[in-house]
């Protein structure tokens, strides 16, 4: 049961990090064409033996054309590129990701008890 909680823990851990890199990155500029930030997202899949591995990945499209002509990326039409990303959603992510870690907390602390109880009945 403690692995599957650690496997938890590292999830919620890996989807909050990505969330507030994008939170960070948001108003990131680029020239059109080049690579600027990516925003990131996580998928979780489910181990046959109980647990997730959660893996960052980039999110497709991961841009949007923006008229900011203070943009020291704009072009000479006051046009770049930005990552397209959601604050709210962003937000929500990060909720989520905390109510996930706080969740698998509380199962590692019962396989914990668990663990204790069961060697007290041994001694």
């Amino acid at each position: 049961m403690a692995a599957i909680a650690q496997s938890g823990i590292a999830a919620a851990t890996l989807k909050l990090n990505a969330s507030a890199s994008n939170t960070v990155n948001a108003n990131d500029t680029s020239a059109l064409g080049e690579s600027g930030y990516q925003p990131l997202g996580v998928d979780n899949s489910a181990v046959p033996t109980g647990g997730v591995v959660a893996q960052a990945v980039t999110l497709k499209p991961g841009t949007m054309v923006i008229y900011d002509p203070t943009s020291s990326a704009a072009n000479a039409l006051g046009l770049a590129q930005a990552p397209e990303i959601d604050p709210i959603a962003e937000s929500s992510n990060m909720l989520a990701a905390g109510r996930a870690f706080a969740f698998s907390v509380k199962v590692l602390k019962a396989a914990d008890d668990e663990d204790k109880t069961l060697l007290d009945m041994k001694t």
